[in-house]
Formats: C-alpha cells, structure tokens, sequence
C-alpha cells in the first residue's frame, strides 16, 4: 500500500505508511532536529546513512551534525523518490549488500554510521531487518577484503617493484579483429579443445595462465598468456612458458609473481590496473608502455573487460564454469592439481579432495553474479558449453555448443585476416640484457619515485588499509595521534624489508 501524504499543524507535509505516523503531525523539523541530535556517533565518520528517511526532515540536520561526512539513504518505498535531491546518494532495490559495497569499498563502508529512522523501520519492519542484515553482509565482505588487501599487500607490492626492475621487452596490444577466444581452466575446457584446433588460425587466442597445461598437452599454442595473481603458487601455471609457447607473449599485471627468466626470455604485455597510481607513476618515469586494465575478483574478468576494450569482434570464453565438478576441478593437466596430487595418501586420498571440491562454493558465486551483471558494451559475448551442463546461467553472456562456436567463427567477419596483434618496443623479441649502468639508473629511478609515494597518505591506505581506518575514525586526538605514531613505524618497517636487498 502506498504512503498517505497530509499537512501538518506547521503547514508542511508529512507522511504515513501501513497505519504508521513517518513524520509528526505538528512539526516534522523538530523532530528530525531532536533525532539527530540524540544521535550516538561513536566515531568520526566518513559517511552517514539513514534507512529509508521518508520525506528527509533528517538530511539537512544530519550535514549540520556531520559537516564533513557524506549523508546517504537507503530506500524501501518509491514514492518519497522526489526528496532525494537533499541527500549525497539514494540506495534501493536488490542486492542492497552489493550495492552498497560497490558504493562505499572496504574502506569506506567501515567509516560510515548507518542509523534507521524509528517510523520507518515501524512501518516497515522486515525491509529494516533485511536492510540490517544486507549491511552486517557488506560489513563482513568488506572486513574480508580488508585483511586480504592487509596479508597480500607486502607481496604485491614486492612483485611490482620486481617487475619494474626486471622488465626487458615490453609491447601493448592493438585492436583485435578476429573472434577472441579467451581459455579459463575449468573441466569443460578439455571439452572445447577439439573445436579450438580446428579454428585456431582463425581466432585470437588467450590463455589464463592456468589453462597453460591442458593448452601445451594438447600442442595449441596461444596468441597472448595472461596472469594476474600475485601469489607464490601462481608461479607453477607458469614455469611451463619455460619451454613451451616461446612465441607467446604474456600479459602480466605489474603486482603478478613471474619466475625471474621469463623477464628475460618474455615479451611482456604490461596490465596497469585504473586504481594503481604507483604504477602509473613508474611507467611515465622508465618509459615503458602499459595497456589499461581493470581490478577483478577473478582473472577471468580481467581478461573479460580488457578484451571488451580491445576486441572488435565476438568473446568466447572456455572453461568458464564457475560450478564445481564430479570429474575434476580443472582441465587437466593443471600445475597446482598435480602439486595437491603428490601430496595424497591412504587416509586423504584424490577422492577427498575431489569431494571437498564438489561443494559449494561462494567464491564461484559471487564470480557468476559479476558475470551475469556485467556490463557488455553491446558485445556478443558467449560461453562454449561442456559435456556436463552449467548450473547456471551468465545473463547477457550467452551458451553455445563447440559446434555453434565453430560455426560462428565462420561467418565473423575477418576472421581469416592477418594481424600484427602488438605494438610497441622491441615487441618482436626481448632485448639483451641490461648493462649494469642501465640497472642502476633504473634502480634509482624506481627508488626516487617510491620515496614519493611512500610518504603520501595513498601509501598508507593501500598498504595498511585497517589502520589507516582506524586512524581516521578516531575521535579522540592522543588515541588519533598514538594511533598516527604506530602506523608510521609500521610504514618505516615496511620499506626497509622491501628493499632489504
């Protein structure tokens, strides 16, 4: 039932929904003022919000309290639409949790106060607790970023001074005119490698680094590698490139780990990430091309938006399966699967492991509800279909059989048509090595502009996301500057033990 809007006693509208007064009967102003000033704000915020403040009495009340802080609100009914206007921002509709992260970031959603505004959350009582628990969700998501970002940090950024000091040849792409088939590692890629041979001289092939061993087995070499996990682990997908796919070359995110070799014997694609100022800094000062690419949960949304940008044709991704699997949890052979292998015995053995696989998991969720919200930029993009049926669908991201892929790329335009896919320096091979006064010329040059960076609050931020919240949100100014004092020790600690050799 939709709100009942009156006037009233001071002239001004007031509002009820579902039997409930939502503003006062006499004066809507002061009882917004008196709410918010009773409000407990138990630290300084970066952003307030109200659920569902109704015909937003509370919003120019709340800039006096908070002057420095972003008012939000979020809305459970459609007809108080036209007071947006006084707030920042205005929520509503599902998913509320991944809204809201999408809005505020990890750092963000833990320097905001959310408050209900008590009629409301009368009126509507399951919208408030859904609300409540679409924010406790955010919150744990965001706290689960945060330590990710807090544990890996010092990796990355050690890999991305690695990269700067070690990248020899170094090339960007151009745009790409023939269908681009992009190899995930999921078990129905195995399914689809059949119908790959067959178009290989018509496609642009890219190959995330964990599909590598199923390609290699199967002698399908691609046109671009491309990794983006820091992790040491991620290094096993790429030792194969050590003696496979020398022609290839890789695509890599400046914080990706790398075995040291291949910076020798590789032609590097660099990947800069939109939000990596650090990095973008580096590549201006040793001018060194970049390719523009966007953070994702998953390389396979890196590859997903960078080929968005650069292809001019038809996607096709392959084991893009997102769903966990009887047979296997990757196409095989695959680096990692075989290290887990080695280390099976009588009382854990491959069908444990291959059980545990066979579960749920949010992971592989939360990836398929990206893909199937992803904006496509009017490109057909299509998913090749195994011989086990996908548990769901990818929305705008369409299922084809192998055969409906090979057909398809028959009737593409310029398929058959020759392309240089690179550009840029020395992209045809590496170059020699480095004379030791190159090194150190460019040892300094990665120092100077590191020094700079590393005493900007973006420093901080990015290597110590959970302080450098908690420094912000105090209120009281010794814990503030007790807090400020710790936090600089650790920054002190951190750019020692990355360039301790």
């Amino acid at each position: 039932m939709p709100p009942e809007f009156f006037l009233a006693k001071n002239s001004n509208q007031s509002a009820r929904a579902n039997g409930i007064a939502l503003h006062s009967a006499y004066n809507p102003q002061i009882e917004a003022e008196r709410f918010v000033q009773n409000l407990d704000a138990p630290f300084e915020p970066a952003c307030v919000i109200i659920l569902e403040g109704a015909l937003s009495y509370c919003a120019d009340f709340l800039r006096k309290k908070f002057p420095g802080a972003k008012i939000g609100v979020i809305r459970f009914c459609a007809d108080f639409a036209d007071c947006d206007s006084k707030w920042d921002f205005a929520l509503n509709g599902a998913p509320l949790g991944e809204r809201l992260f999408d809005a505020l970031g990890e750092e963000g959603l833990f320097a905001t106060l959310f408050y209900e505004w008590p009629p409301s959350a009368r009126a509507w009582p399951q919208e408030t607790k859904n609300a409540w628990n679409e924010i406790k969700a955010a919150t744990q998501k965001a706290a689960t970023v945060l330590a990710t970002r807090e544990h890996f940090g010092k990796r990355w950024l050690k890999n991305k001074i690695r990269f700067f000091e070690r990248i020899q040849s170094a090339a960007v792409l151009q745009k790409i005119k023939r269908p681009v088939v992009i190899c995930a590692s999921g078990p129905s890629l195995e399914d689809a490698l059949g119908a790959i041979k067959k178009a290989r001289e018509k496609i642009f092939l890219c190959a995330l680094s964990s599909s590598l061993g199923a390609l290699a087995r199967n002698k399908i070499a691609p046109d671009l590698c491309l990794s983006c996990d820091g992790g040491f682990w991620a290094k096993k997908h790429l030792d194969i490139l050590r003696t496979k796919f020398a022609q290839s070359p890789l695509a890599l995110a400046t914080e990706a780990a790398l075995p040291a070799v291949l910076f020798k014997e590789k032609t590097i694609v660099p990947l800069c990430y939109d939000d990596d100022a650090l990095s973008k800094d580096f590549f201006a000062a040793l001018d060194i091309p970049f390719v523009e690419a966007r953070r994702n949960g998953t390389v396979s949304g890196t590859a997903l938006e960078l080929f968005l940008k650069m292809a001019e044709g038809p996607i096709f991704f392959c084991g893009l399966d997102l769903q966990s699997c009887k047979k296997a949890s990757h196409a095989r052979p695959n680096a990692l699967e075989i290290l887990s292998q080695e280390k099976d015995f009588r009382l854990a053995p491959k069908a444990t492991r291959a059980a545990r696989a066979s579960l749920t998991n949010q992971a592989l969720d939360i990836y398929a509800d990206w893909f199937s919200n992803c904006p496509l930029s009017g490109k057909n993009v299509f998913r090749i279909k195994g011989s086990e049926p996908f548990k769901r669908s990818l929305g705008q991201i369409k299922d084809i059989s192998a055969a409906q892929f090979e057909s398809a790329v028959q009737a593409a335009e310029n398929s058959s048509a020759p392309q240089n896919f690179l550009q840029g320096q020395n992209a045809a091979a590496p170059r020699a090595e480095n004379s030791a006064q190159d090194k150190k010329k460019r040892k300094e040059t990665i120092r100077r502009v590191f020094d700079k960076w590393q005493n900007s609050e973006a420093f901080l931020t990015e290597q110590f996301p959970a302080d450098s919240v908690m420094v912000r949100r105090e209120k009281d100014a010794e814990a503030k500057k007790s807090r400020a004092a710790a936090l600089q020790k650790k920054r002190e600690t951190l750019v020692k033990e990355i360039f301790k050799d």
